[in-house]
């Protein structure tokens, strides 16, 4: 007779960091897909108007399409990552809201003793502009949602990006929202990530760190700050 196991299995939580590496690598895949955007611009599509989820579907059409797997950027293929459709559903770290949709979510394959259904890479994109503003949309419906547990929950590190209009940059924008914020507690204001650098139409990643505010159900263990890598892609 066969026996089953019973119950979930049990997952150390958070799961363990991912390697700078995979982070640069998926950067860069974004950065390429960007550019590429930027030049080759499908007809009728104006960056400087579109809406959120018109860029995003753009943005991951050619990241699925044309960077993944065709060797643009050593490494975002399927020996390391699995990029996943737009808007996937996760829930959130509790199970009451099943159907939290980060814009992206890139899987890392071959991760040991994680739970895989909240593991990767988890990204968020937000506007920035003068009608999509730093402190209410990116901070507030972006970096919150990592802070209070409805994304990346699992995880110690997570990809904010930014479509930001010109004259909108991390250093002052999002160093100012973050010091003004009475809802994000901040650990470690915007720095750069001395693996990362400016390149055509994409600023040089920033780092920031959050406290989060909930507890894990699994074991009732606070979850830790959790890291915030910040891509500001130029429009």
């Amino acid at each position: 007779m066969r026996i089953f196991a019973t119950g979930p299995p049990l997952f150390p939580l958070p799961h363990a960091p991912l390697p700078l590496a995979v982070w640069l690598i998926a950067e860069d895949a974004i950065r390429m897909a960007w550019v590429r955007l930027r030049q080759r611009s499908p007809a009728g599509f104006d960056l400087a108007s579109a809406n959120e989820d018109t860029i995003t579907l753009k943005l991951h059409e050619i990241l699925v399409d044309e960077v993944y797997g065709t060797g643009a950027v050593e490494g975002f293929d399927d020996t390391i990552m699995q990029i996943g459709s737009r808007e996937p559903k996760c829930r959130n770290f509790n199970g009451k809201h099943p159907d939290k949709m980060p814009d992206l979510h890139i899987g890392i394959l071959q991760r040991a003793n994680v739970r895989q259904s909240q593991d990767g890479i988890f990204v968020e994109c937000k506007p920035v502009d003068a009608v999509h503003t730093v402190g209410v949309h990116y901070c507030n419906k972006g970096i919150s949602r990592f802070v209070k547990g409805d994304y990346a929950w699992a995880m110690t590190t997570a990809l904010m990006v930014a479509y930001a209009a010109s004259g909108y940059t991390i250093d002052p924008k999002l160093i100012d929202a973050l010091k003004r914020s009475d809802t994000i507690s901040t650990v470690s204001t915007p720095t750069p990530c001395p693996s990362s650098e400016t390149v055509l139409f994409c600023d040089q990643t920033h780092v920031t760190v959050h406290r989060r505010d909930f507890h894990y159900v699994e074991s009732g263990e606070a979850a830790p700050n959790i890291t915030l890598r910040h891509l500001w892609l130029r429009r």
